[in-house]
């Protein structure tokens, strides 16, 4: 446990880490060392190969030993501090802003060689390097690759590299929880190992290497685990099930112009099962326009009107909305009482709908976001439907949903999946 304690400890344990820079990468939403190990190198800055002064280009990241030579300190203030250095081929001037005239006497002692790596400007015919990136005695400290990070404002990439290489030093080894036949497919790569290599910049996008695919494959397999927990928890929740006969909906068939496919019975016969079941339903039926979602959605919706329960059906237009609502009316049997709600209505209109829908003198209704305000309040709501989805919000579907308590059912209905309805169809 604390190897898991350390990659989950506050930032602040970490050297280098105070509360302003804790709050800079808080706005990212790194609250962790593990969200920082999974924030990963978007490319590198190569500083291995050092240049001499008469080999700079400008405009390009290059890496030199120097020797200083002279210091310029100005008495006037915001003029920056100036050190005129030099090698065998030339003289280049180092440029420093906002720094101390005792720092930089301590970085850049008078002929001593030094290591700098920066971004090469030219002044007056003269090389320069403003605030250089990396400075030190030891080159073999400078001259290597560095990572790029898709940083926050208020962080270098010198300090957010230094961060990730002490997490990297001080990785905790964790107990292999695969069986030894899948760790054989990912090449015996260790949790441990795997995050380094993550974080080598050569491997950057190797997506296909075992390091990357054993990380990935961890992700799936933990959020299974974790959605197969919480779906025993929610079938745990009983709902009282929907009792109704086909009758209904064979007459709704018989007036269409049309035969259902075989896909829109399975679909059926799977919302049906579901409808009749002591388990809540929450469904995607996913198909192209024109594919006959919205016939299976209020066939099963007049199942569960016959089983004594209301329906609403939300669509992201008003236009939508209307479409499904005149449907409703062609081929629902005349006894079920059907309404259209939606921003364009009269204050009187509405105040009347909603005082019928709270009495259950309304079966079916039919709208847009209006559905779901407070005041919309169901006297026995069965059965949710939302047509195009994913233009609605999780909060806006959920406060829906909500209305009805355990006994309503979901029905979720897409022709364009996003990415996000993909991903929790995939997770289960």
């Amino acid at each position: 446990m604390n190897n898991y304690n350390y990659l989950l400890s506050d930032l602040t344990k970490l050297s280098g880490v105070g509360n302003k820079t804790m709050m800079i990468l808080k706005k990212k939403k790194i609250n962790n060392i593990f969200d920082l190990l999974w924030r990963l190198p978007k490319s590198y800055t190569d500083r291995r190969l050092s240049s001499k002064i008469n080999e700079l280009q400008i405009g390009k990241i290059h890496t030199i030993k120097i020797i200083p030579i002279k210091y310029q300190f100005p008495r006037i203030r915001n003029l920056p501090n100036r050190v005129n250095c030099e090698d065998e081929t030339g003289k280049i001037d180092c440029i420093f802003f906002n720094s101390y005239e005792g720092y930089i006497k301590k970085i850049l002692p008078l002929n001593e060689e030094i290591t700098i790596s920066g971004k090469i400007t030219r002044f007056k015919d003269k090389y320069q390097i403003t605030n250089p990136t990396y400075v030190s005695k030891d080159s073999s400290l400078i001259e290597t690759i560095h990572n790029k990070y898709s940083l926050t404002e208020g962080i270098s990439e010198k300090s957010y590299n230094k961060i990730i290489a002490q997490i990297l030093k001080n990785l905790p080894k964790l107990n292999e929880w695969h069986d030894e036949k899948i760790l054989k497919k990912f090449g015996n790569e260790s949790w441990n190992s795997s995050i380094i290599k993550l974080h080598d910049p050569l491997n950057i996008a190797n997506y296909r290497s075992n390091f990357y695919r054993r990380l990935a494959y961890d992700e799936i397999l933990s959020s299974f685990l974790v959605n197969s927990e919480i779906r025993k928890k929610i079938k745990k929740i009983k709902k009282d099930s929907k009792s109704f006969s086909i009758k209904s909906h064979k007459n709704i068939i018989t007036k269409l112009n049309f035969s259902l496919t075989n896909d829109q019975n399975k679909s059926l016969i799977e919302i049906n099962n579901d409808l009749k079941s002591k388990s809540k339903m929450f469904r995607l039926l996913q198909g192209d326009v024109g594919s006959g979602k919205t016939i299976v959605s209020l066939i099963s919706a007049l199942n569960t009107i016959e089983s004594g329960y209301q329906v609403a059906l939300m669509a992201p237009t008003e236009i939508l909305a209307k479409q499904h609502f005149e449907l409703a009316k062609k081929i629902f049997p005349n006894n079920i009482k059907i309404e259209l709600i939606s921003g364009k209505s009269t204050y009187r209109d509405k105040k009347n709908i909603l005082d019928k829908l709270s009495k259950n003198e309304i079966d079916i209704i039919f709208g847009t976001h209006a559905l779901f305000q407070k005041k919309v309040e169901f006297s026995k709501l069965g059965l949710v439907i939302i047509d195009e989805q994913h233009k609605f919000g999780v909060n806006q579907r959920k406060k829906l949903s909500d209305k009805a308590g355990k006994d309503c059912d979901v029905l979720l209905m897409t022709a364009t999946p996003i990415p996000r309805t993909l991903t929790m169809t995939i997770y289960g």
